[in-house]
């Protein structure tokens, strides 16, 4: 589902500027020129303000990453983490309502720990749609197959009565409202999650007890969906 290193040894890598240390030095990278790509726009980026604002020497990115291209390519692959998932459990066969719990669990983990807030991403990949090419079928795609995964539950009857199109576009919609307001909205007296995880559980949770034709099932649904999740692990919230 994903290649995160979560869990592995600390890296150790190339000497740092700024005497900084990282766990992850590949995903610091990433979200740094995340940011930057954001604000000034992706040409407007070098690899050394990059590595400036990382902390590392020009010539240890390349340790890292090759070429801008090369993270530009890796923001996109993690923005498909969630769709390459859908369209394999579109391949499974049994109950519905798991993989869709899966699923819905899946893109709130996987928005909340990527590098980038989604709406800055989709609004660079608006304004440089030569850059950031395949970014608005991605998200056809996904809606798509999340619609198709709704209607497959109605047909099923593990879901209740909904339109399958409507419904996956408010579930995505609520997804990426729910990571948006782990990065930007909490006010100063409110506490993060403890982890992605409590709060991709709690949202996927907060569908799967509104669509369920049952909601006495959802506990099951949920123990079931884990089959389908590779990575179960808690970790800290990207903000």
């Amino acid at each position: 589902m994903t290649d995160r290193e979560l869990g592995n040894p600390k890296r150790t890598g190339r000497p740092r500027n700024s005497g900084r240390d990282s766990a992850n030095p590949r995903e610091e990278i990433l979200k740094e020129a995340s940011r930057l790509f954001t604000a000034q726009g992706v040409a407007a980026t070098t690899i050394s303000q990059i590595a400036e604002s990382v902390g590392l020497r020009q010539s240890s990115m390349y340790y890292y990453y090759k070429s801008k291209e090369e993270i530009l390519s890796t923001l996109m692959e993690k923005n498909r983490e969630s769709l390459t998932l859908a369209e394999k459990l579109m391949e499974e066969d049994g109950p519905v309502a798991p993989r869709l719990y899966a699923f819905l669990y899946t893109d709130v983990r996987q928005l909340c720990t990527a590098p980038l807030d989604f709406y800055e991403l989709e609004v660079a990949a608006q304004g440089q749609p030569q850059v950031f090419e395949g970014f608005d079928d991605d998200c056809d795609k996904l809606r798509a197959v999340s619609a198709r995964l709704v209607e497959l539950g109605v047909d099923s009857g593990e879901l209740r009565e909904t339109d399958p199109v409507d419904t996956a576009l408010m579930l995505l919609s609520l997804n990426e409202g729910a990571q948006h307001r782990l990065w930007h909205g909490r006010r100063e007296d409110e506490a993060a999650p403890t982890n992605s995880h409590a709060l991709a559980r709690s949202v996927a949770d907060y569908h799967l007890s509104s669509l369920l034709a049952d909601a006495s099932t959802l506990a099951a649904v949920r123990d079931a969906g884990r089959a389908f999740v590779t990575e179960y692990e808690d970790d800290q919230p990207a903000a």
